[in-house]
């Protein structure tokens, strides 16, 4: 897009051909593109940049309807910081030329500046389907799309950014913006836990010296990330080293994270030293006071530790591990009240809080300081029902009210499933069918092997319970009646107990049901066989269906199978690599392509993936239409388009393109 060769020899040499022919406009065009790419990418500044702008105005002068001008005067003054004036020249561009790659990274690079990343991401996106072998588009992408994500979160952004930095890598770009482009993708892999790439890139990075000091900082993070807290003392002192020979002082940051590190080695008398000494530069620094105040737990000062932390959060009160850190030091302090009145002080606060988005919201940070506050209260136990139940009635936000409802029906339950667990492990001792009824109602609570456990019921404990339950019987009748009472009470505890531990459909428990399944008596077959539907056994549905129309009750049978039978899963595509598999919209098999998408009714291939991405606005499905590979609709989708009778929703376009991405960026650090 921007010529990076011999840049001075060209720039004189198109300099010499205009002094010779004034009204060469070719001319005019290249030299200011040779400007411009010294101002932008290799280090011109605005002396060049002026000189790209008094050309590309020249060139606007003398042909207004030419968009090369107008594109390259707009580029120059974004180089330059003029947004205003260059909105006017790009948007008249866009009126003539509305398609070029130069005019979408020039927008691009405008609203980056602004700090409109979401329209910048948009017009450089757009750049790259104009210009897909331009390093620069790619460039600028990964950079917006990395700043977007610090922004706002979301790991698709930083998987987005690492995939276009490494196409930028991979298209040769200029030597020196190189080491810049590895620290940025070296940065990007350590966010994605790519620790062995991150490292890989910042060890090739320490050999350059304009940026051996920042690759040293970056390979303690990579090891501090991998808990070689050793290690990264190691790297951070000789970056600090560096800095100090430099002139330039130590780094508040770089001594905070020393002092974490001696904080997980339990050197605390080292941990608190470094804490200092980063707080001494930097008294604001959050980091450092947080892990000071971790010190001061760890060395049993509660009470310094919970004013540090109440101070910090008085200055910032968005900054949750103090919070976490301060509700769990009160908890464990047995100081149950702090964290029932905290809680009740945020419910009654939620309502009057602004409504507005983002992670720094008044509403967000009040919703995680009460899931904080509901954690730690859960692990307090049910004595705090009350409390939790207490704030439920200070809000009117149906999704607070929910939470504190479901939190407080969570510790309920919890205290009820205790004492079954109990129980439960002495079954011979409580077999009765409300005791196991009170356990199918609280199955999720209960540890599944108490439940297993439970159904240990042998014919000794029923002959002491005959007796225990109903006293020595001297008529011989009488007792074997009350033993067979027993025996059917006994029967009905296992399979009421097989129900509940079937609701927890797990491995273990389907296997413990096929081997029940195995030689019991039909009575207790038909349990087994109610349980295994409830897991969504297709034979068990078919033989309770069929002693259903045996016993002449087939359509209450069909109603209760409607009630227990799980609902199918929705369908998620899996991927495919190679083969005879042909994509139902193109026809191609999987060898002429990268990967296929297979789903419930259709499979489709990644460049099929990529056409509707680059005709998205022009494909959209009628309003009736499902997803051919997770069923979803229009009401449970971004959006729905159809190519070629598929239609394809955006979750199953972006885990495509999610899956095409991640391959080639591991492709690229595996051989790079």
């Amino acid at each position: 897009m921007y010529p990076h060769q011999k840049l001075e020899w060209t720039q004189a040499r198109l300099e010499e051909r205009l002094e010779a022919a004034p009204d060469d406009a070719e001319a005019r065009a290249e030299l200011a593109r040779v400007c411009l790419s010294r101002a932008l990418y290799h280090g011109g500044g605005e002396a060049l940049a002026a000189q790209a702008l008094q050309h590309a105005r020249k060139l606007a002068h003398d042909d207004p309807d030419n968009p090369e001008g107008h594109v390259l005067a707009g580029a120059a003054l974004v180089a330059g910081d003029r947004p205003e004036a260059a909105q006017k020249h790009l948007d008249e561009a866009m009126r003539l030329a509305p398609e070029r790659g130069d005019l979408h990274l020039a927008l691009g690079a405008l609203y980056r500046s602004q700090r409109d990343l979401h329209l910048a991401i948009k017009h450089l996106e757009n750049a790259c389907r104009a210009s897909p072998g331009s390093w620069e588009c790619h460039l600028l992408l990964g950079r917006a799309l990395s700043e977007r994500a610090r922004q706002i979160g979301g790991s698709r952004l930083v998987e987005r950014a690492q995939y276009h930095m490494v196409q930028a890598l991979s298209l040769d770009p200029s030597p020196d913006l190189l080491p810049a482009l590895m620290r940025d993708l070296g940065l990007l892999c350590l966010n994605t836990g790519r620790f062995a790439d991150a490292e890989k890139m910042f060890i090739r990075l320490r050999q350059n010296p304009r940026f051996s000091a920042q690759a040293r900082k970056y390979l303690g993070q990579v090891a501090f990330a991998l808990g070689k807290y050793k290690g990264a003392i190691q790297h951070d002192r000789q970056y600090l080293e560096g800095l100090v020979a430099a002139g330039q002082g130590e780094d508040p940051g770089t001594l905070a994270q020393i002092g974490l590190s001696y904080l997980h080695l339990g050197e605390l008398d080292r941990a608190r030293e470094y804490c200092n000494r980063a707080l001494v530069l930097d008294p604001d620094l959050l980091v450092a006071r947080h892990a000071l105040g971790c010190v001061m737990v760890e060395e049993g000062q509660i009470g310094d530790a919970i004013k540090l932390f109440r101070d910090t959060l008085q200055d910032h009160p968005e900054h949750l591990p103090s919070y976490v850190e301060l509700a769990r030091t009160r908890r464990r302090a047995g100081d149950v009240n702090w964290l029932q009145k905290a809680l009740s002080v945020e419910a009654s606060e939620y309502d009057k809080l602004p409504v507005t988005g983002g992670p720094a919201a008044p509403r967000t940070i009040s919703r995680k300081r009460i899931d904080v506050l509901l954690d730690e209260l859960r692990a307090v136990g049910p004595s705090s029902v009350s409390a939790v139940l207490g704030a439920l009635e200070l809000t009117e936000d149906e999704g607070l009210r929910f939470a504190l409802w479901e939190s407080a029906c969570g510790l309920a339950a919890g205290h009820v499933a205790d004492e079954l667990a109990t129980r439960l492990r002495e079954p011979g001792r409580y077999f009765s069918v409300p005791l196991a009824r009170n356990a199918l109602s609280a199955a999720a609570w209960i540890p599944e092997p108490a439940l297993t456990a439970g159904l240990n019921v042998t014919i000794d404990d029923v002959q002491r319970a005959s007796i225990d339950r109903h006293g020595n019987a001297h008529d011989l009748v009488a007792h074997r009646r009350a033993v067979e009472g027993e025996r059917e009470v006994a029967r009905a505890w296992q399979a009421v107990l097989l129900l509940a531990i079937a609701t927890r459909r797990s491995r273990s428990a389907r296997q413990l049901l096929a081997s029940w399944g195995q030689g019991v008596d039909p009575e207790l077959a038909v349990a087994v066989h109610a349980a295994q539907a409830m897991c969504g056994e297709p034979d068990a549905i078919k033989a309770l269906h069929r002693r259903g129309q045996e016993k002449g009750a087939g359509i209450l049978v069909d109603r209760l199978l409607a009630r227990i039978t799980p609902p199918p899963q929705r369908g998620e595509p899996t991927a495919v690599a190679g083969g005879d598999t042909r994509c139902s919209a193109c026809g191609r098999v999987g060898s002429e392509v990268t990967h296929l998408m297979t789903g419930t009714r259709a499979v489709i291939c990644d460049l099929c993936i990529g056409e509707i991405l680059q005709n998205r606005h022009s494909l959209i499905a009628p309003d009736d239409s499902a997803c051919h590979l997770c069923a979803r609709t229009h009401f449970e989708a971004r959006s729905l388009w159809r190519l070629n009778g598929v239609d394809a929703c955006a979750h199953c376009v972006d885990l495509s393109v999610g899956l095409r991405e991640r391959e080639a960026v591991d492709r690229f650090l595996t051989t790079w």
